[in-house]
């Protein structure tokens, strides 16, 4: 069974959000090396800054996934017990 699409934006996600987070421990670790030379390093401290800002995107983006799906589990949920209340309420009333 597939997942739902929802499910799916937030495993991309969180696979995004895993990656860049490996990208910018590697980056951190050159941005160290004594042996870089000072142009390399503005460069690199930028792009450090921008997959900085990507991430805290896909972070944010995220929370609104998770957020999302939980509404639809408090929908269900809701289903759930409503079916159950007019389940009941039949037995009741017939004496089932």
């Amino acid at each position: 069974m597939e997942p739902c699409p929802l499910q799916k934006q937030i495993e991309i996600s969180n696979d995004t959000i895993a990656s860049l987070r490996e990208r910018v421990r590697r980056m951190e670790g050159k941005l160290n090396d004594p042996t870089l030379p000072e142009e390399r390093k503005r460069e690199m401290s930028l792009e450090l800054m921008e997959i900085t800002k990507l991430l805290e995107t896909n972070e944010e983006q995220l929370k609104k996934l998770h957020k999302e799906n939980s509404k639809s589990f408090a929908v269900a949920a809701c289903l759930f017990f409503i079916c159950f209340l007019v389940y009941g309420l039949y037995v009741l009333v017939n004496g089932v």
